[in-house]
């Protein structure tokens, strides 16, 4: 790219220069680009100077105007981050990542955090189509000193306004209430957008190969936006394996579309060349909401059946409606998604001529997402992304070549398609009746002998041509019984005819469910030659969770974690093998010494065995419950973020639970702690703190719920079984003070305090006793205590949050001076605060054993009552519980087995 040295030009960035030597920082020197095109560019750089900020670009006038934001951005509607105006930035600056040395300007690791192109949008209009008109009003309402900006970056979308303070170089960024806000941990989101990174990553890299500052946003040659475009395909592939040049995508098994935005026309073409636009008036919605004037996307709409898992059948349904009735019912029985996987053009900009890799980003940036609208996953992991892909219901996998510009209209050789299918044999069991055939014949109900048992596995009605279904019914009408061949009922949609179990018949199908059923079966044949009582191809079973972890794997991690070196690439064994996970800044002070203590610092190394060394004792209360990180990768004296949702990469072994917010606004996974590795990796990212759900994500005999459907809607979520408590929850909080707290602050712990709180758990455990129900108790870690009654899941948050005010009511009564309810902090003062309400869905403590991110490294801690007695928080700490353990064993081994019935203790209580 051609680079202008004109004094004139470069005069804004005097001061950039001026603060730096060029043959001592590996920064950019001054230059202005010349021939710049098509969207402005913004960049959010993560700096670790000497005070943790962003840096925070807007490119106009070919140079980046610059803030620092000291507490990073923010997607809280209304919430204000101090923004400092700096020196302009060269455009090459956008993509500067790296170590600038000690002793220059700036010192310190730098990440591209986050980055994308951005348009005014005062009055809802935006310019991103027009560079000119852009940068015309972005001068004017610098000068006003009041900015109104719509970001498309991978992080943050969505409007901002930027506004001066009274002080010329303070200004104030503002996330304005939008579609976007929400979400509380952002800054969770820590790598960089361009090369996956962390600070420390690029602490640890000498030589870095940059990428073009050009390559940060959509950037090609312009054009007119063209009528219609046919797809690129892929070529059937043989042997799918992982390679670096090659991304990886789910196979989707529905419609292809090419979506055409035009202001606010849209237009929906199907591979065909064919008009789908009339057909899913959600997704055009969507895409009409894109702010843009224009934009084409490659993708495939598919539809999901009554259990949200992707059905080609009711895709086949929603094509074939006429009337608006229909079409109306249609979108409530069968919704569907347009899953995005490649942009094609964007703000007057072709970009079929740019990479895979380019083009992957650019849709990152800027497709903004809706509940029909989405994009595509992708990894570099093939395996593991063709096992999650059958897993979730899609055909199979297709690999693309990372530097393959878009062929429009072509088979090539640079996309390759992986399909997977399973076939096997089953019997027989019965058939429904058809519509629409001239053969009574609608589907084969299928089973498998399970010991003396058919158990049922699935109905297939697919895959017969006439002459079959001709052939099959006579053989069927054979059979014909009155008696129910199954163990169960089948769960079928109408009345079925039964058969004696003597016919086999052989099918293919793409997965099991995880309810033990066929997924897209296909009928192939009758298999005359199988004897039907040789049928026992039943469903794999699940990979064991949470089990107590074999103390080989733990004394392997264990002599793996004696090395010297600062880094390790730990093997762990797990479910289904072994895999590897990357370990760094090993020598990492994540607990400093406490020299009045006297006790040494405890480093990421040792928090990695003490992980290990707790794993059979802490996974069991980690078992299927969406957990809450608590992360502070640099230590308890660095920066610290609380992290709910989960929405990057992961390994193959971390589980995560889907689950639908209120508060945020849709679905969001929540990750689930299950095995080993799990801890480990939570442990190298730095989650110091453990906090759990008061419920599980797992059906069984005592949950009155049998729902797991957790995302759909929040009406799902409340009918599920997440909705539906382990325990009664009471937690204790000492407001008695030490009087060296800072003004504001809450208590810090003192014997006088933890004692009195002490004595309030021993009246809650007294009255628990009166209604017949055992509590078991643990110290938080810090000031308080958790008061669990561990109870059958009969009765949902509210009811769990009303029983415990009620109890917590009753003893204030009895103990005016000493317990307070009272939700004003100022009037807690001197007393002992019972809060009821963490019996609210969504709400966390951290889990028994959980360490805590302050000085000592404490533990959370399962005591029996006698040992309350005498107890103090620091007595239980990371370096000596394990040690307790191997010789009292978990105080709260049998919490989940040993279930109270609130009905029960309820009845006692009334006839006392």
């Amino acid at each position: 790219m051609k680079r202008t040295s004109d004094r004139s030009l470069a005069k804004p960035l005097e001061k950039y220069g001026q603060k730096r030597s060029f043959t001592r920082t590996p920064e950019p020197e001054p230059a202005v680009p010349a021939q710049r095109r098509g969207p402005l560019l913004f960049i959010v750089q993560k700096h670790a100077a000497r005070r943790l900020h962003y840096d925070f670009r807007l490119e106009l006038d070919g140079v980046l105007k610059s803030w620092a934001i000291p507490k990073g951005p923010s997607l809280q509607a209304g919430e204000r981050r101090l923004a400092v105006e700096v020196e302009d930035h060269p455009y090459d600056y956008a993509s500067f990542e790296g170590v600038i040395p000690e002793k220059n300007y700036g010192a310190g690791n730098v990440i591209v955090w986050d980055c994308g192109v951005y348009s005014p949008d005062e009055g809802g209009e935006y310019s991103f189509d027009d560079r000119a008109e852009a940068e015309e009003r972005l001068r004017r309402e610098l000068k006003q000193g009041k900015l109104s900006i719509f970001l498309r970056g991978i992080k943050l979308k969505g409007s901002f306004a930027l506004v001066r303070t009274s002080t010329d170089n303070q200004w104030l960024l503002i996330k304005h209430k939008d579609r976007f806000v929400g979400g509380d941990d952002l800054l969770a989101h820590n790598t960089s957008v361009l090369t996956g990174d962390t600070l420390d990553d690029v602490a640890e890299s000498d030589n870095r190969e940059r990428l073009a500052a050009m390559e940060l946003a959509p950037a090609g040659p312009n054009e007119r936006l063209p009528n219609e475009l046919a797809p690129m395909l892929a070529e059937p592939g043989q042997n799918l394996e992982s390679d670096p040049r090659w991304s990886f995508e789910p196979k989707l098994d529905g419609y292809r579309i090419i979506a055409f935005i035009d202001g606010e026309s849209v237009y929906l073409q199907s591979r065909r060349g064919q008009d789908y636009t009339k057909l899913f008036p959600e997704v055009v919605a969507e895409l009409k909401a894109q702010c843009i004037g224009s934009m084409i996307l490659d993708g495939e709409i598919v539809a999901l059946d009554a259990d949200g898992r992707p059905s080609f059948n009711a895709m086949q349904n929603r094509a074939q409606v006429k009337s608006p009735k229909e079409l109306a019912e249609a979108q409530r029985q069968s919704p569907v998604i347009y899953i995005c996987f490649d942009l094609l053009h964007f703000a007057g900009i072709n970009l079929r001529g740019a990479t895979y890799e380019q083009r992957r980003r650019y849709l990152s940036q800027c497709l903004l997402t809706g509940p029909h609208l989405q994009l595509i996953h992708s990894s570099d992991d093939a395996e593991q992304l063709h096992e999650a892909s059958l897993a979730a219901g899609f055909e199979g996998t297709v690999a693309k070549r990372k530097d393959s510009v878009y062929q429009a209209g072509r088979r090539s050789p640079h996309w390759l398609k992986y399909k997977s299918v399973t076939t096997t044999e089953f019997v027989v069991g019965g058939f429904t009746k058809g519509k629409g055939r001239r053969v009574a014949l609608g589907a084969l109900v299928l089973g498998f002998w399970n010991k003396d048992r058919l158990q049922y596995v699935g109905h297939v009605g697919s895959g017969f041509n006439e002459a079959s279904l001709n052939d099959v019914y006579r053989k069927l009408t054979a059979l014909v019984s009155k008696t129910n061949p199954f163990s169960t009922k089948p769960p079928l949609n109408g009345p079925a005819t039964w058969l004696e179990p003597k016919l086999v018949a052989e099918v293919s199908f793409e997965a099991w469910t995880e309810e033990g059923y066929l997924r897209a079966p296909v009928f192939l044949r009758l298999r005359d030659d199988i004897d039907p009582e040789s049928v026992t191809n039943g469903p794999t079973k699940k990979k064991a969770r949470a089990k107590a972890t074999p103390k080989n794997d733990i004394q392997s991690v264990l002599e793996q974690l004696e090395t010297k070196s600062n880094r390790l690439d730990l093997s762990v064994s797990h479910g289904t093998g072994t895999t590897r996970i990357k370990l760094t800044n090993l020598d990492r002070e994540y607990w400093p010494a406490d020299p009045e203590a006297r006790t040494p610092a405890v480093t990421k190394r040792e928090y990695l065995r003490y992980l290990a060394g707790i794993s059979p004792y802490m996974l069991p209360h980690l078992r299927d419950r969406p957990l809450t990180l608590i992360r502070m990768p640099e230590g308890i004296g660095g920066e610290r973020f609380f992290q709910k949702h989960w929405d990057q990469e992961r390994p193959e072994f971390v589980d995560v639970v889907t689950t639908f917010s209120e508060h945020v606004g849709g679905a969001h996974d929540y990750i689930l702690a299950h095995n080993l590795p799990t801890l480990l990796w939570l442990g190298q990212l730095g989650t110091l703190e453990f906090h759990v759900w008061h419920s599980r994500a797992q059906v069984a005999r005592d949950s009155i719920s049998k729902s797991e459907d957790y995302s759909s809607s929040l009406e799902a979520m409340q009918a599920s079984v997440l909705n539906y408590p382990d325990y009664l929850v009471f937690d204790i909080d000492p407001y008695i003070y030490s009087g060296l707290e800072a003004k504001g602050a809450e208590p810090e712990y003192n014997k006088k305090g933890f004692a009195m709180g002490k004595r309030v758990a021993f009246w809650i455990n007294d009255l628990l006793k009166q209604m017949s129900l055992r509590a078991v108790v643990k110290t938080s870690g810090k000031t308080g205590l958790h008061v669990f009654v561990p109870i059958e899941r009969t009765v949902t948050f509210d009811e769990a949050r009303s029983i415990c005010e009620m109890v917590g009511r009753h003893i204030l009564q009895q103990h005016p001076r000493d317990v307070t309810m009272e939700w004003a902090t100022q009037k807690r003062t001197g007393k002992i605060f019972i809060d009821y309400n963490m019996n609210v869905r969504g709400k966390t403590l951290n889990v028994a054993y959980s360490p805590r991110g302050v000085p000592g490294a404490p533990v959370s801690m399962p005591l029996t009552w006698e040992e309350l007695e005498a107890a103090e928080p620091g007595h239980f700490t990371l370096r000596n519980v394990l040690a307790r353990l191997e010789k009292t064993g978990d105080r709260w081994h049998d919490v989940l087995s040993a279930k109270q019935s609130l009905a029960k203790a309820f009845g006692s209580k009334g006839r006392n």
